[in-house]
């Protein structure tokens, strides 16, 4: 049972699609949001926040080309510290999220930057995204991690 979920002007969650895969791979996501889209359409500023499912993201390219797609920050740090441990790491990720300073936003980056394999790790497995500072003006909504999905998603796990 997966759900496509919206915020509204008051930050209140809701559903706005719900549907039953399979499994979580591409065809079953791609199917899951052509009928999204078929509900909803591809208005101006639409975004679309995920975690990484397998499958989702190859499948809100090809169905959404050019939303603003964001990645949540739930999940990246927990990868990201998998691989890179230290004070440089924890001190300068999530502060890299969170601001919406361009500038502080480099200056985080740079520090991380320091060692040439998080740059190319970022790039190649957290390339949509995550961090306030490149988010689009359209949308005023600024979350960094999907958590509203998330507590939606324990609201239903009894119907799973």
């Amino acid at each position: 049972l997966v759900a496509a979920c919206a915020v509204d002007a008051h930050s209140f969650v809701f559903p706005v699609a719900y549907g039953v895969l399979e499994t979580e791979s591409e065809k079953s996501w791609t199917w899951f949001l052509h009928n999204l889209r078929r509900t909803i359409a591809h208005p101006n500023g639409l975004v679309i926040h995920t975690d990484a499912c397998k499958g989702l993201e190859v499948a809100v390219d090809n169905v959404f080309p050019g939303v603003e797609h964001r990645e949540c920050m739930r999940h990246l740090p927990a990868n990201f510290m998998k691989k890179f441990k230290g004070k440089v790491y924890t001190d300068n990720l999530w502060p890299a999220s969170l601001t919406c300073s361009v500038k502080k936003h480099n200056y985080h980056l740079r520090q991380l930057y320091m060692n040439p394999k998080v740059k190319e790790y970022l790039k190649t497995h957290h390339s949509k995204l995550w961090a306030r500072s490149q988010f689009s003006e359209l949308s005023k909504v600024d979350y960094v991690h999907n958590n509203l999905a998330e507590s939606f998603n324990s609201t239903i796990r009894k119907l799973k």
